[in-house]
């Protein structure tokens, strides 16, 4: 045989011991330990060998196959609309006094959304109305009458802002739910103002609702710099315990403690910190799959609270003067005398920006910043793309916001999916499943017999690479999922059966064994891979439009499709090629 077969066969088999060897957490998960700890990622971690994956990499089941909470929430953004035109017209008239264009005072009506400003002085109604409207652009005005000027939000503004609010609530349940520990949670936009949420293996919903509903707390909490070696000295002094992962990192100078766990992180410093002082972590995002967290890095910060997001009034990316991505921040009135104090003691000083005890930023703080706004830049480009870069702005600007919610959250609907169901959808999925593929195998040996074999092997190959495909992108398989499954095995099956029969053709045409084969594949290849492409265009289609069941049919479609044009394209060409090429046969079985 030629080096070009050793290569792929070598390919072939380092594709199929990775495949075994990232299926293994799954095994563990769904076959080693018992139902009500499926979704316990400490013990799988502790159960399956050193050697394996991580646990996170596993085939998660959806809620309808292992049963869990179904829940809708409803963002209120009509009060939310109210509270904005309202705190944008005390805004307004601050900045027209403060101007000194005129005086004036501002009434909202909450039903009409209207914001009405009348001016003590008349003439000066004319300066006004020409200052407002050039100022704040996301109002219009209504009408005039004299010394009243009647203002609505923009429509283009109000729907920007109805789905921006939808937005941020969507963060602050991720955020919340991923700190319960639910890996496998999904939470997605149901119309315009709802927001669906999947809880896998849960069973208690008061404690979801709880959970869920609660307003996420924005805080400003000082960094203790005072002794920038303290993690290094601790880390010197108290060697963290075997196993534990914990290293020493530095971060702009300072050095902190990083580990892949944040419970392992606390617990190592738990008592091991000065008075009025607590640590937080920081979430370092997985550069593949964002919304996981690779690893969390330490802050030492102040006990006391200075500064919530109760004060703050807005946040805003957008592109410096040198187009740089940027965060803009304002606060109320009184916020603004707060952080204008806050900056000013803390001039040289780090500044955390915290979310529910997890640090999102820390920027230095180079001056004092009066007048209730700020700007906080975003660092050098570095590695990141331009995309990533400004993306990390705008996700700031939803946490910023998200810290006091704009819109009203109340639970729509919740409701419990019983395991029991989810047990009797996998036994029947699952047999629905093996008698497919156990029929097709038998069709292929006894019809196309030593071809027949070896697309039976191939087929098992695709099937493990399916379930592998699945647990490395962190999906979740669902019922429709596995009709997904059984109808790519299907595909795969008949990019076989094409190349079976054209074998077949050449071999009627007098070919030899070896003709037959290496111009059945060629010949047969483009009708293969139009008819995958083309079923993946199909899918892709299925899965950015699609919600829910939907979206898993069409991951899985799309997983098994890549995996059928390898295996029937290269992995079968390789053995059929043995056996014509390697043992010099003058015949074929097809």
């Amino acid at each position: 045989m030629n080096r070009g077969w050793w290569w792929k066969f070598g390919l072939i088999v380092a594709v199929t011991l990775g495949t075994v060897w990232f299926l293994i957490p799954t095994y563990y998960s769904l076959v080693v330990l018992d139902r009500d700890q499926r979704n316990n990622l400490a013990l799988l971690e502790e159960r399956m060998p050193a050697w394996a994956p991580p646990a996170k990499y596993r085939l998660n089941l959806g809620l309808d196959l292992q049963g869990g909470i179904h829940m809708v929430m409803r963002v209120d953004t009509k009060t939310a609309l109210q509270k904005r035109t309202e705190r944008r017209g005390q805004q307004i008239a601050s900045y027209i006094n403060d101007k000194k264009i005129g005086e004036v005072s501002a009434d909202t009506d909450p039903e009409k959304l209207q914001l009405t400003l009348t001016a003590k002085d008349p003439a000066t109604m004319d300066a006004i109305e020409k200052e407002v409207l050039a100022t704040f652009t996301d109002f219009t005005r209504v009408s005039r009458d004299g010394a009243t000027l009647v203002l609505a939000p923009d429509e283009g503004q109000t729907n920007f802002f109805r789905e921006d609010a939808v937005n941020q609530a969507m963060l602050v349940i991720r955020r919340r739910i991923d700190k319960w520990g639910v890996a496998e949670v999904d939470v997605r936009k149901l119309g315009t103002d709802s927001i669906q949420i999947s809880l896998p293996g849960r069973s208690n919903p008061e404690q979801a609702k709880e959970l869920v509903g609660t307003t996420a707390q924005l805080e400003f909490r000082m960094v203790d710099d005072s002794n920038p070696q303290f993690f290094a000295q601790m880390f010197q002094q108290n060697p963290p315990p075997q196993g534990s992962n914990i290293t020493l990192t530095e971060e702009g100078g300072f050095p902190q403690l990083s580990s892949p766990s944040r419970e392992a992180l606390l617990e190592y410093t738990k008592d091991k910190v000065p008075d009025n002082r607590v640590v937080l972590t920081e979430c370092i995002a997985d550069p593949v799959r964002k919304n996981d967290c690779a690893s969390y890095r330490s802050y030492l910060v102040e006990e006391n609270v200075p500064l919530t997001g109760e004060s703050l009034a807005g946040a805003d990316a957008s592109l410096s003067q040198l187009n740089e991505p940027e965060v803009n921040i304002a606060f109320d009135p009184s916020g603004a005398r707060e952080f204008e104090k806050l900056t000013e003691a803390g001039v040289g000083r780090r500044m955390a920006i915290v979310l529910d005890d997890n640090v999102h930023t820390a920027p230095n703080i180079n001056e004092k910043i009066g007048g209730g706004r700020a700007r906080i830049t975003m660092g050098r480009m570095g590695a990141r793309t331009f995309e990533e870069w400004l993306g990390e702005a705008q996700t700031l600007a939803l946490v910023l916001k998200a810290g006091a919610l704009p819109a009203p959250v109340t639970v729509g609907e919740i409701r419990q999916v019983g395991a029991s169901l989810g047990d009797e959808l996998i036994k029947k999925g699952g047999m629905a499943a093996l008698v497919g593929v156990g029929l097709v195998l038998l069709f292929m040996a006894v019809y196309y017999k030593k071809s027949g074999i070896i697309a039976n092997l191939a087929l098992v190959l695709n099937g493990l690479l399916i379930l592998a495909g699945l647990a490395l992108f962190n999906a979740t398989l669902t019922l429709p999922g596995i009709a997904g499954f059984v109808l790519t095995l299907g595909v795969a099956v008949d990019a076989n059966v094409l190349i079976n029969e054209r074998i077949r053709e050449e071999l009627g045409h007098g070919k030899t064994a070896r003709a037959a084969v290496d111009q059945g594949y060629d010949r047969a290849f483009w009708t293969i891979f139009d008819s995958h492409v083309t079923a993946l265009i199909a899918a892709f289609i299925l899965f950015f439009t699609g919600t829910g069941p939907i979206r898993g049919f069409a991951t899985t479609l799309i997983i098994g499709l890549l995996a059928s044009l390898f295996t029937s394209i290269v992995v079968t060409r390789v053995f059929m090629t043995y056996f014509v090429h390697g043992r010099n046969a003058q015949s074929v079985s097809v």
